[in-house]
């Protein structure tokens, strides 16, 4: 198993570095196996196991697990707890994050109206597409003044965007509608 997920990491190194699947020549090299055999055999394991796939000329393309990442556990944010040191999971990040990927987008946030849920400024949100949402959920919203990211509040009959910062005001637009509702939201530090 350490073995075949080293292949798998220097397959997606590989994609990462060159922004493209490596051909079967390129994965003998990077694997550093001698013959092509070899690669052909490694690779088409991992089409076996979804990691990658071939399209019909046989050029690989990466799938979702490729990107799976162990899950080690539980940590305590709060006071020290002993370190759990096996693998509990393999999860795919694209796949936790992204339940909906055909109606899935990104977007960079810009301002810190939305700081107090834990969004800040250069975070990047997925929003999916949909007409669904409900009061509670962050929402992406084209109001008569743009475009904006907001909590979804309703008082009455009538709707309203809040933010997630004392010092803005709620936005109660006189003509607008939902684009999406946030499924996630990231950073890299």
């Amino acid at each position: 198993m350490a073995q075949k997920r080293n292949y798998r990491e220097k397959v997606l190194n590989f994609y990462r570095k060159n922004k493209r699947m490596p051909s079967i020549t390129e994965v003998m090299t990077i694997c550093d196996f001698s013959s092509r055999s070899s690669a052909f055999y490694m690779v088409n394991k991992l089409v076996k196991e979804g990691v990658i796939e071939k399209d019909k000329t046989g050029k690989l393309l990466p799938t979702r697990k490729l990107y799976e990442l162990p899950l080690l556990g539980h940590i305590r944010a709060g006071f020290a707890a002993p370190a759990e040191d096996e693998i509990a999971d393999l999860i795919s990040v694209g796949e936790y994050l992204i339940p909906h990927p055909n109606r899935s987008y990104l977007l960079r946030v810009a301002g810190d109206s939305m700081v107090d849920a834990g969004i800040q400024e250069g975070d990047m949100v997925i929003f999916e597409r949909t007409k669904d949402a409900k009061p509670g959920d962050i929402v992406v919203a084209l109001t008569e003044d743009g475009y904006t990211l907001k909590f979804l509040r309703k008082h009455g009959m009538q709707f309203y965007l809040e933010a997630a910062n004392d010092r803005y005001p709620d936005i109660r637009p006189v003509e607008g509608e939902i684009i999406g509702v946030v499924a996630a939201t990231f950073r890299k530090y």
